[in-house]
């Protein structure tokens, strides 16, 4: 039988949010989407897939604002 996820048990940094990982990968003016997520891979390996997808639709949302505005 499966055990349900213990967040007190959970080996991820809960202190790690999308929009600090976003401008950490800024720093590096990646060249295209694919760039952004290998660089968030690097820089955050111990991140689950799901944080780092997180932390790239943060990056395009601010990339779509920034050509509306």
């Amino acid at each position: 039988m499966a055990i349900a996820l213990n967040a007190d048990r959970s080996p991820f940094s809960i202190t790690i949010d999308p929009g600090r990982m976003a401008d950490r990968i800024m720093q590096f003016s990646p060249a295209s989407d694919a760039d952004a997520l290998k660089l968030l891979r690097f820089s955050f390996p111990d991140s689950p897939l799901s944080l780092r997808v997180a932390a790239l639709g943060f990056l395009l949302r601010r990339k779509s604002r920034k050509l509306a505005a």
